[in-house]
């Protein structure tokens, strides 16, 4: 449960997501638009992540993590445990809605806005990192909390 870390945002793969606080770019970030086709493939990415989530499909979500993450977890099984056990909205999100997709500084970051079982409120912005194969997978995930309640 993430109630001990409910007041502060909580950072998925920390060694390499650590400088995911900034919400929108920054001065001196330069933002670039992510071309349609691409839009799609990263929610559906970032969908079909989450719906394995859901079913326990540890093999599937793992599939869609990028290799570094792939490396650093070694195995679907500890990747799934490590998700449920600090990224329950993640891991049993109630509802997403995608909000916004950013091209910053060659880096793509994608807002999910996710309702948890108790029908709290987060907001995960999603690193994506591009594959050789043109694929996208998901490099990280950054997750902040909000006052609100879902209706």
């Amino acid at each position: 449960m993430l109630s001990s870390f409910s007041r502060f945002a909580v950072r998925w793969f920390a060694p390499i997501t650590l400088s995911f606080l900034v919400v929108g770019p920054t001065a001196n970030a330069v933002s670039a638009k992510v071309p349609p086709a691409d839009a799609r493939a990263i929610e559906q990415v970032i969908h079909d992540q989450i719906a394995a989530f859901a079913r326990d499909d540890a093999k599937r979500a793992f599939a869609h993590a990028a290799p570094d993450i792939r490396r650093m977890f070694g195995d679907p099984d500890e990747f799934l445990r490590m998700v449920r056990d600090a990224y329950a909205p993640v891991y049993r999100a109630s509802a997403i809605y995608f909000v916004k997709l950013e091209a910053i500084d060659g880096s793509v970051f994608q807002t999910v806005q996710l309702a948890d079982a108790e029908g709290r409120i987060w907001l995960a912005r999603f690193t994506m990192r591009r594959q050789p194969d043109k694929s996208w997978k998901v490099g990280g995930c950054e997750l902040v909390p909000t006052r609100s309640l879902a209706t």
